[in-house]
């Protein structure tokens, strides 16, 4: 069975490339759109088993691409760092989608990824076992 692979869309590169980290350490495929790409491409190219979306990119005001990514089969787990945790839910939750504020702990976020992709949380692991 393949790993799966998580899209990573954010403003700001530093935190792609948290973010990307994390995803790796957890055991999944970071995967990022081209310089030259819309997220919605990148979605519709590389057919993510997840999109880690950051609600300040404007991917995440265009309800119309948002509607489109579920038909690839990809699921969306929306984040922030610049705004409270009930102020980016009621953002996700025009798309049914869960929601994190960074900073965030390393297993709470591999937790609500698992919880996304419908994996079972797994054990806590030393970060290089």
């Amino acid at each position: 069975m393949p790993k799966p692979s998580i899209l990573i869309v954010a403003n700001e590169e530093v935190i792609s490339a948290l973010l990307g980290a994390m995803v790796e350490l957890d055991g999944y495929i970071p995967l990022f759109p081209a310089a030259d790409e819309s997220p919605l491409t990148a979605v519709c190219r590389l057919r993510p088993d997840l999109l880690l979306l950051d609600c300040e990119h404007e991917f995440a005001w265009d309800a119309h691409a948002m509607r489109c990514v579920p038909e690839t089969g990809t699921r969306s787990l929306l984040f922030s760092a610049m705004r409270s945790q009930r102020e980016v839910e009621q953002i996700a939750a025009r798309y049914s989608a869960p929601a994190f504020v960074l900073p965030v702990a390393y297993r709470d976020f591999t937790s609500q990824v698992d919880r996304v992709l419908g994996l079972p949380d797994r054990p806590a692991r030393a970060i290089g076992a």
